[in-house]
């Protein structure tokens, strides 16, 4: 089982050549893989740390670890679909793979958001952040430096093409590892729980 999550930016003027107005630009990607029941989960992950655009490089380091088989868990598969066939689109020589990859997506957030699993606390919500601490007891978002997307794509581009101190860059970047670390572990503790409860 291979648990991913991608983070993107977007700016109103495109930043890069081939991009429109608000494309989702990912720059980031946290991967757990899971090779056997029972076995501990292994952690790769990519976050680009050029000026340019980050995309050929994020997909270059995403074929690397993202085996030929085996079920790849998402949470809202759309968005990470979508990133995937742009990705192809913008370059053919990964297109074939993507349409490969695409093919095994498996979205965690149905069953939360089809009711099959629910819990007060949610409060209505599917979104990971609440069912999280619903389904998995000690575990939340909380106390995060970083703990939304909107954060995450905010302070990656202000720090990685703006003027900022290497420190600060720094800082950055260590937020954004441990923030799209969670949200793939996240995943697998959701998981095992639901295991449990089956």
């Amino acid at each position: 089982l291979y648990y991913l999550d991608f983070e993107t930016f977007s700016t109103a003027v495109p930043k890069f050549n081939g991009t429109k107005p608000y494309q989702q630009i990912p720059f980031q990607f946290s991967l757990h893989v899971v090779d056997a029941p029972g076995t501990e989960p292994k952690h790769y992950s990519f976050l680009y740390n050029g000026e340019d655009d980050p995309r050929k490089e994020f997909v270059s380091e995403l074929k690397k670890v993202l085996g030929d088989a085996g079920d790849i868990i998402v949470y809202n598969q759309s968005f990470e679909i979508s990133r995937l066939k742009e990705l192809g689109a913008m370059y053919p020589e990964y297109q074939s793979w993507v349409e490969g990859v695409v093919g095994r997506v498996v979205d965690l957030l149905v069953p939360f958001r089809n009711f099959a699993y629910y819990h007060p606390s949610q409060k209505g919500s599917a979104s990971i952040k609440k069912v999280l601490p619903a389904l998995v007891e000690g575990k939340s978002y909380e106390g995060m430096e970083i703990a939304d997307g909107g954060s995450a794509s905010l302070e990656y581009y202000n720090t990685h093409y703006g003027d900022v101190s290497a420190e600060e860059k720094a800082r950055v970047r260590s937020a954004l590892e441990k923030y799209c670390h969670l949200d793939t572990i996240s995943m697998v503790w959701m998981v095992d729980a639901l295991e449990k409860l089956i």
